[in-house]
């Protein structure tokens, strides 16, 4: 306890001597009454568990601090509490197992402080490792456990004491493995900064989470990741918006991505090409058309549309970002649907990308600042619905006839249209899924018809599958296939590759990307975000028909790791504490138990039923101490049995003579009750006389 508290050594020392002096004595007092010593354990351990778990808000620090720094903080309450469980833990099994040499292995004490150090490092060092040190304790303990005989008969350790050792040992090496496994890891841990050193690799996503040039290929996650808190930009905008970077377009066997040579020339003339694709203008001219009597073939489709307004207008909104970390670089940072592009002091061509990558002809200067506008559109269901029941082509091509768009309208949306099948096509060529992903593509989207409602099924079933966002994990692989059926953690570039293969393995044209994604715990004092490379963010872009590149992110729905975990992990360790408390305790006190639900049993039986349960229930007990079948034992055997074994001759007398006259003459001659206090003394006596 100097260790962990040599800053209150002194109150540490109190508490320590006088609880783990008294746990001690107590199991020390019931070594020889295992029932009510086990049941004292129990009581004992699980009420300091529940009390601890209820009452640790009230400590200044958390259980982890106290334990990993409790030379800088000390807390009374979480020194008792530890120093309580730890003492029963180890009392109890001394104090039972070892009454013929209990100081040697109270004195084992310290061996416990391993256990300690090891939790720290839990989630660094193998649990199989962490298991062997648990059990090896365990064995300390056990290995000099051995029951206690009368001071004139000679020691012998008999089967039943190494059988009740072993099975101790297992029970509490589980115990004690599942307890290290709940243990959270420590920032504080002893050795972390060699261990990280072990553990740890560079991650090539949030390395590379500046603003510079575009790359050949994106980073696989390999864990323990450290996002620099960096500021890169600043972004003034109505809300927070998923910005994108760049795309990549074939999918490698390491897990990484690639660009695709026929998609990374861009294009300078994109902005009215791109002002004309407003799905919301569309819905708006098509909605007005039918209800003013155009369109009729499509008319009772067109009335289930919901425009944005009633105006065929739609606004983009604007954006402006202001680069802080003095990079000079021809990447522009900008939000989906963005329709137009201002860079101050910059007057020369800005390109785009079918993969809706933007970049400027030149490096556009050092801490550039520029504005974009882009249409901040809500999926219009009923559009999307629409697209999904007639052909798009044929729909545009008679809107066009009949005045309700115009060619250049109607030619946006249908080239944007071939693009992305071409897209598909050609990605699924050189970058095949496997069977597995197509498979479970068709699981997670069975039943639904709409490429929108695919996408949003695979974006939520990253939730509802419990998978878990964790910056720290290492994973053993870097493939999507490792991610979605294994190891089920891991970062944004994970969820985000694991997305774009399924949305594929769906039908659905789909591109990996990767920007950054602005959050409201971003915005600054003045109004604007600031955006650091720790918002360096991966996501799916899928086409949908009647909305156009929807981003779909898997990490939206995942857990955090870290979020409640420490409370489920408490209230795991607590149930799995509880069962196996209960089970053990149903194994030692397993006739206790059975002699229970006898007695309980006996009152809903008749009087005839009752005799003969107690007949039947002394004859196999007397079977047992004679080592006999009881199906060929007559009740003369069983009488006997007992009479010479037990000295119980009145009782085993009583019970045989009402039995063969039930069952010969079919008459009760005494009553039942006293039947069953002949049969419960006969009970007790075999029990102390240890038949």
């Amino acid at each position: 306890m100097y260790t962990l508290c040599k800053s209150a050594v002194f109150p540490t020392t109190c508490i320590m001597t006088v609880l783990s002096f008294g746990i001690y004595m107590l199991f020390y007092v019931l070594r020889n009454r295992r029932v009510l010593s086990f049941l004292a354990f129990a009581a004992c351990l699980l009420a300091s568990i529940l009390f601890f778990s209820m009452f640790s808000g009230i400590s200044s620090v958390s259980p982890v601090t106290f334990l990993f720094r409790a030379s800088e903080v000390y807390d009374s309450f979480m020194a008792a509490a530890f120093i309580s469980i730890f003492s029963f833990i180890i009392g109890f099994p001394t104090a039972y197992f070892s009454a013929y040499l209990p100081r040697p292995a109270f004195l084992l004490l310290p061996a416990f402080i391993p256990l300690l150090l090891a939790a720290k490092t839990s989630n660094g060092l193998p649990l199989g490792y962490l298991i062997f040190i648990a059990s090896g304790y365990a064995l300390m303990i056990l290995g000099v456990a051995r029951p206690e005989y009368p001071k004139d008969t000679a020691y012998v350790d008999d089967r039943k004491s190494r059988f009740e050792r072993l099975g101790a040992l297992g029970i509490f090496g589980l115990s004690v493995a599942v307890m290290i496994y709940a243990v959270p890891r420590s920032d504080e841990t002893p050795l972390g900064e060699y261990l990280d050193t072990v553990f740890k690799r560079d991650s090539t996503f949030y390395a590379g989470a500046g603003l510079s040039n575009f790359t050949n290929n994106s980073g696989v996650n390999h864990g323990a990741n450290e996002p620099s808190e960096n500021i890169l930009f600043y972004v003034s905008a109505n809300s927070p918006k998923i910005l994108s970077r760049w795309s990549f377009d074939n999918y490698n066997e390491d897990g990484s991505w690639s660009a695709h040579s026929d998609y990374s020339t861009g294009l300078s003339s994109w902005r009215d090409y791109k002002k004309i694709l407003s799905t919301d203008v569309l819905s708006s001219k098509l909605y007005k058309a039918a209800a003013n009597g155009y369109l009729t073939e499509y008319a009772p489709l067109l009335s289930r549309l919901t425009p944005v307004s009633k105006s065929i207008y739609y606004l983009p909104e604007t954006m402006n970002i202001y680069v802080s970390d003095n990079s000079n670089t021809k990447v522009v940072i900008h939000p989906n649907m963005t329709v137009d592009i201002n860079i101050r002091g910059y007057n020369k061509r800005v390109y785009r990308t079918p993969m809706d990558e933007i970049f400027t002809e030149n490096n556009f200067g050092q801490n550039a600042a520029y504005s974009l506008n882009f249409y901040d559109s809500t999926p219009d269901i009923g559009l999307i619905n629409l697209f999904a029941e007639v052909d798009m082509e044929e729909l545009l091509s008679e809107a066009e006839k009949e005045g309700v768009v115009s060619n250049e309208e109607k030619e946006a949306f249908l080239t944007e249209r071939e693009q992305a099948l071409e897209y598909h096509e050609k990605t699924m060529l050189e970058s095949p899924l496997s069977s597995e992903i197509i498979q479970l593509a068709s699981q997670i989207t069975e039943g639904l018809s709409s490429d929108y409602e695919k996408a949003l099924a695979i974006e939520k079933w990253f939730g509802e599958a419990g998978f878990v966002y964790d910056l720290d994990f290492v994973p053993r692989e870097t493939t999507a296939e490792y991610f979605l059926f294994e190891s089920r953690r891991g970062i944004c570039t994970d969820f985000a590759s694991a997305a774009a293969l399924l949305m594929r393995a769906a039908n659905i044209p789909t591109r990996y990307s990767e920007g950054f994604l602005v959050k409201e715990e971003n915005m600054t004092e003045y109004g604007a975000y600031a955006v650091k490379a720790a918002n360096a963010h991966a996501f799916a872009m899928g086409y949908i028909e009647g909305y156009g590149w929807l981003e779909v992110d898997g990490t939206r729905y995942a857990a955090v790791a870290g979020e409640n975990e420490n409370e489920n992990r408490l209230l795991s360790l607590i149930l799995l504490i509880s069962a196996i408390i209960l089970g053990t305790t149903a194994v030692i006190l397993r006739k206790e138990i059975s002699e229970i639900i006898f007695a309980v049993s006996l009152k809903f039986r008749s009087d005839r039923g009752k005799i003969q349960a107690i007949y039947l229930r002394t004859r196999k007990l007397a079977c047992k101490i004679a080592e006999k079948e009881p199906k060929t034992t007559t009740c003369a055997e069983v009488c006997e049995i007992i009479s010479n074994s037990l000295m119980l001759k009145t009782e085993a007398e009583e019970i045989i003579d009402c039995a063969d006259e039930l069952f010969y003459n079919n008459t009760i001659t005494q009553n039942s009750e006293k039947l069953y206090a002949d049969y419960r003394a006969i009970v007790k006596m075999k029990k102390k006389m240890r038949k």
